[in-house]
């Protein structure tokens, strides 16, 4: 009888220091684990440090520079330098502030965002922060930064700044500019008619935001744990997970009817009422893709505000 083959032997090959950085930020971007640190050399060695550093530093403190004197070095004391808190001459900081690293522009990009969601910044220090990582770094960051941008304009109706986004031509949005030109055209007008099933109950019906009974609409996911207390004048929309439901249909088709009847026991536990968007391109021919997202309505039901995805609150 032959001994038993012994299993190969896997070696570690190294990992260029490009793929590494794109598995880190896809990791990122998905909200995954980041990946386990590539065996890298010398300066990329130090490079990916730094992303990883700046992917993982907590708010209120600063990324760890791991470079020795030089260019990459002065790159990430500059970023250090404007991660305090904000500066009178930020504007002029982000205008003078390298971005050759993706570990910078991610640094900054989750940074900014916490100054943001806190009030730190004016509209015009806002935007200086969104321009400057529109104008260098990974697609990520530009794609999340470009983002940003369009939440905001949407939500201040500020169609001078869409405009001005949408000719700078940005290379990562196709589609995007589609979506809010559609919100921006229902501003000021009747709400778009969505398919929604009643939660819990299950029945379908083709609605008006408007007719949903509340002049403020909240369309947000339902979270893993306890069910979220809204105020008595918001109308909660549930879309989706897979968005997989044929719009024109009728009736909820698998995976859909599961997912609709585990929210309809929720709720129904709850005492709480809700409605179930199971359609991604029914909320895709609104426009209304990042969630949360407010819309609030005028005395007539038509829509007079939509603060989506970034530029949301917390809550309602």
């Amino acid at each position: 009888m032959l001994p038993p083959t012994p299993p190969p032997v896997v070696q570690n090959l190294p990992v260029p220091h490009p793929d590494a950085v794109a598995r880190l930020l896809e990791a990122y971007d998905w909200g995954h684990p980041l990946p386990p640190a590539p065996d890298l050399k010398g300066p990329e060695a130090l490079r990916y440090q730094w992303l990883l550093a700046a992917a993982t530093f907590r708010a209120g403190a600063l990324p760890a520079d791991p470079f020795p004197p030089g260019p990459d070095h002065r790159e990430a004391e500059a970023l250090r330098g404007l991660l305090r808190p904000v500066p009178k001459d930020l504007a002029r900081g982000l205008a003078h502030l390298p971005l050759r690293l993706p570990g910078t522009a991610l640094a900054l990009w989750r940074w900014g965002q916490v100054q943001v969601r806190h009030g730190a910044f004016t509209p015009a220090l806002r935007r200086a922060w969104e321009d400057r990582l529109l104008a260098e770094g990974p697609p990520l960051t530009r794609g999340y930064a470009l983002r940003h941008a369009l939440c905001w304009a949407l939500a201040e109706h500020d169609e001078t700044r869409f405009a001005r986004l949408k000719a700078a031509r940005q290379p990562l949005a196709e589609g995007t500019f589609d979506l809010f030109q559609r919100l921006f055209g229902l501003l000021g007008g009747p709400s778009p008619v969505l398919r929604l099933w009643s939660l819990p109950g299950l029945a379908y019906q083709d609605l008006r935001l408007d007719q949903l009974g509340a002049h403020r609409v909240w369309i947000c996911p339902a979270p893993s744990g306890p069910l979220p207390a809204l105020p008595r004048d918001v109308a909660w929309i549930i879309p989706s997970d897979g968005g997989s439901q044929d719009p024109s249909s009728a009736t909820l088709g698998a995976p859909s009817l599961d997912e609709g009847q585990a929210l309809a026991r929720r709720l129904a536990a709850a005492g709480r009422r809700a409605f179930f968007a199971p359609s991604r391109a029914d909320m895709e021919r609104t426009g209304l893709v990042w969630f949360p997202a407010l819309v609030v309505l005028d005395h007539q039901g038509f829509l007079k505000d939509i603060r989506m995805g970034d530029a949301a609150p917390e809550r309602p």
